[in-house]
């Protein structure tokens, strides 16, 4: 910089003019914004959105992001399908405690700011509130030079906000012994374990676009396929049935997520005859990773639990197919006495 010259933010590596053409690009692409509650949506200093008249209204919050998936998104050069997870990780939360989604925010950071690719990835955030069937109400996308080691790497994250009434709301207190636990398909690993992932991807030297056997896909479209936005089964659930508890699995596979979903006198028996594996974690396996890892860490084809009464199976299990889902009984609550939480019976390997 010569001498007198001014310091500029540009040239400290932030560029406002791509920063207002994302927003002009995302205006036009958006379409959950548009929704006869949202007031204030994209490109105000924040949301607004009309409350639905709910008697005894409960707001239910959940925030998360897609983890280190976000780096095979990356290498791979696909913007389209993260935002999905993003989405996904928070309403789902929301979800298994009986609220409906109603507005979600995002959160963005870049090396670099490209307002096509920013685009892309809000887009697929977007997409995820279509099939949450939620309001993207506002969000923030900053532009951080020096943050990562390389200008086109980037983060994600975002929270959402439901609404339930408070006697509609689900949880540990009204599980009941005796009750039967459904299982919903996942579409793969979801947005999870992927530290493992990659570690496994490094050290066996692994090509995201070697084909993955039996699909027509690449591991790693495979590997990116998005959660699985469960939301509006669960609403469905919830009106048709009366659902006691549920469980996103998530983080912590089986024992943390399932735990969580029955109070401390009583427990929950899986039986891992109950579905097939499907091919991706066949793959996790072969790859080196033991049963009691694969349970602890990945969702292993059932990303979502509901527990219902025993004489609402058939009811409920109507639901789900009419929804599109896959749904299965996976097991039962039990005493608990002196054992864990969570426990098996049967072998995931068959």
């Amino acid at each position: 910089m010569a001498e007198g010259d001014g310091f500029t933010y540009e040239e400290s590596g932030v560029d406002v003019a791509a920063g207002n053409e994302a927003v002009r690009l995302l205006k036009e692409r958006l379409k959950s914004a548009r929704h006869p509650l949202v007031l204030e949506g994209i490109g105000g200093f924040g949301g607004a959105i009309r409350m639905p008249p709910i008697k005894d209204a409960v707001l239910v919050a959940g925030t998360d992001g897609a983890g280190t998936k976000v780096m095979l998104a990356k290498a791979m050069g696909r913007y389209d399908t993260i935002g999905i997870d993003v989405v996904a990780m928070s309403v789902n939360d929301v979800s298994a405690l009986g609220a409906v989604p109603l507005f979600f925010l995002d959160y963005l950071v870049v090396g670099k700011l490209v307002p096509e690719q920013v685009a892309e990835l809000v887009a697929g955030v977007d997409e995820g509130c279509l099939q949450a069937q939620c309001v993207l109400l506002g969000g923030e996308t900053a532009e951080h030079p020096g943050h990562f080691a390389h200008d086109d790497d980037f983060d994600m994250g975002g929270f959402a906000v439901g609404m339930a009434s408070r006697d509609e709301l689900w949880g540990p207190a009204k599980v009941r012994d005796g009750d039967v636990v459904l299982g919903l398909a996942s579409s793969g690993v979801h947005a999870n374990g992927f530290s493992l992932i990659r570690a496994i991807l490094r050290e066996r030297q692994l090509d995201l676009s070697q084909p993955f056997p039996g699909t027509g896909q690449t591991l790693g479209d495979v590997l990116l396929t998005p959660t699985i936005i469960y939301s509006p089964v669960l609403h469905d659930l919830g009106h048709a049935c009366g659902v006691h508890a549920a469980a996103h699995v998530t983080g912590g596979g089986f024992p943390d997520n399932l735990g969580r979903a029955v109070p401390a006198e009583l427990a929950i028996e899986v039986d891992l005859d109950s579905w097939e594996l499907p091919g991706v974690f066949t793959w996790l396996r072969e790859a080196g990773v033991d049963d009691q890892e694969m349970l602890g860490t990945f969702n292993c084809g059932v990303g979502m639990v509901v527990i219902v009464p025993a004489d609402e199976v058939s009811r409920a299990l109507d639901v789900v197919q009419k929804a599109g889902h896959g749904g299965w009984v996976v097991g039962k609550v039990i005493a608990r006495g002196e054992g864990p939480a969570v426990r098996y019976r049967g072998s995931l390997w068959r």
